[in-house]
């Protein structure tokens, strides 16, 4: 049987009333239930918001090559003597650095160090120096410079030199626009035609240059010799203030 079904039937009045009554019920019991307080333990948090990190400053990638070995401990390439080096005008001077800087007596000639690199590029399993200096020659006007490499090996003690370079200059042509250094070979990219030994290749004016050369050089037992070079057509470039790529794998 139904709840109530013993009572006398509702007239119509008392039903309005009775309705009216269950809806103010429902209503109060919903706004009971929207004030009470919130259990936090098991409602999930909020993730907060993640505002993405700021990526880090590359590294320098040559820092493994400029860590110096032991064998070169005792060698200040800052301050250190090159031997005897020929200015332009057939000068020979003692190219001698103080403080990586070296200036000839009338000014025309500067040079500085560039940096120094230690890998093993004889495939003894031992590594070299690889020093960089900068020459720049000015007579009225400067040159923009040109670039200069020695490598350097350890034998019973002794620094001995294996390899010296000198490119062409940028403002008249086989300025080194890069040096690769990988394994006991040498690629050198120099602007210009500069082959068999000519180091100057003047372009259409001052610091412009049309076309490059590719040198390959390769470590033979006793120095770095020269096994092939390469000129690629390229349209004038303006090399003033230009800096090399410097590559060691």
């Amino acid at each position: 049987m139904f709840p109530f079904s013993k009572l006398p039937p509702f007239d119509a009045t008392e039903r309005k009333a009775l309705l009216l009554a269950i809806i103010g019920s429902l209503l109060f019991l919903s706004f009971l239930v929207s004030i009470s307080p919130r259990n936090h333990a098991s409602s999930a948090p909020i993730p907060p918001k993640r505002v993405p990190a700021k990526p880090a400053p590359a590294g320098d990638s040559f820092a493994i090559y400029r860590i110096k070995p032991e064998q070169f401990y005792d060698v200040d390439f800052w301050n250190y003597y090159y031997g005897r080096y020929t200015l332009h005008n057939g000068k020979k001077i003692h190219l001698n650095l103080t403080n990586s800087q070296l200036e000839s007596l009338d000014g025309s000639d500067r040079f500085a160090l560039k940096d120094v690199y230690y890998r093993d590029v004889t495939g003894d399993g031992e590594p070299e120096a690889i020093v960089w200096l900068l020459h720049v020659h000015c007579a009225g006007s400067c040159d923009g410079g040109s670039n200069l490499f020695y490598i350097y090996t350890v034998e019973d003690h002794e620094l001995k030199p294996i390899w010296q370079y000198e490119t062409g200059s940028y403002a008249y042509g086989c300025g080194l626009k890069s040096i690769t250094i990988s394994g006991r070979q040498i690629v050198l990219e120099l602007f210009g035609h500069c082959t068999d030994q000519k180091m100057e290749d003047r372009g259409p004016s001052k610091f412009a240059v049309d076309d490059s050369t590719f040198i390959l050089l390769e470590f033979d037992g006793r120095g770095f010799r020269e096994r092939s070079s390469e000129i690629i057509e390229t349209e004038p470039t303006t090399v003033k203030s230009f800096e090399p790529g410097i590559r060691i794998f």
